[in-house]
């Protein structure tokens, strides 16, 4: 890492209790020093932390002094997606508070960076619901703008808010994101041809591209505000 070496950093799995007390897998990633800023990483459903704009993301976050926990759940070994609405969005509010609110009992930050992906963007949608986050960046990959009360929670508080979303993703609403995006008073970056994963099909080149743009993007957003 530019200006950091790997072996300055600590590297850290905390001990923390979900869902139905079950473990819940996590990284947590600290500097020498005691750090001002927390990056939260919120992966998606098949689609981990260490996914290249996950991966870049975080990057850039300590690169800034951040330190980072990513919530590395792995739903697709469970019965997650056969579960009815209602209770997927309990094991996944669960999780990731049980993950965020360890943390903050260890140390309090001045600023938080929420960064979700697809599924992730839900959790941040949770997360927004309780005042400790209500002051965070938000950094939403993919969000899943057809779920109406994540809409309505974006709008409640109106987070300073960059979305990242491709034409080709199943998910992508053009009125729903200039609604978003003016509500928050952000920015959003918009893809043509990329899909939910945020590649093009059968384009390696381009995909590539995009991948570049993203990681421009979150870069130049995160300096802004860190």
């Amino acid at each position: 890492m530019k200006g950091l070496s790997k072996m300055e950093l600590s590297f850290n799995f905390l001990d923390v209790t979900g869902y139905r007390d079950q473990p819940v897998p996590n990284t947590f990633i600290t500097h020498p020093k005691q750090a001002n800023n927390l990056g939260v990483i919120l992966p998606g459903y098949r689609y981990s932390a260490d996914m290249p704009p996950m991966h870049y993301t975080r990057r850039i976050l300590l690169e800034q002094g951040a330190d980072t926990l990513s919530v590395d759940y792995v739903y697709y070994r469970t019965n997650f997606m056969k579960q009815p609405q209602n209770e997927q969005d309990r094991w996944l509010s669960t999780d990731v508070m049980a993950a965020c609110s360890k943390v903050l009992s260890q140390h309090s930050y001045e600023k938080i960076t929420l960064v979700g992906k697809s599924l992730g963007t839900l959790a941040m949608g949770h997360l927004l619901a309780d005042c400790r986050f209500q002051q965070a960046d938000c950094i939403w990959l993919t969000p899943l703008l057809t779920v109406d009360w994540l809409g309505s929670r974006i709008q409640q508080i109106y987070p300073r808010s960059l979305f990242i979303i491709g034409t080709a993703d199943q998910f992508y609403q053009p009125d729903i994101l200039k609604q978003l995006e003016k509500v928050t008073n952000g920015r959003s970056l918009i893809l043509e041809d990329v899909n939910h994963a945020l590649e093009i099909d059968v384009d390696i080149q381009r995909s590539l591209e995009a991948l570049i743009k993203i990681t421009q993007t979150i870069q130049e957003f995160v300096k802004e505000h860190i």
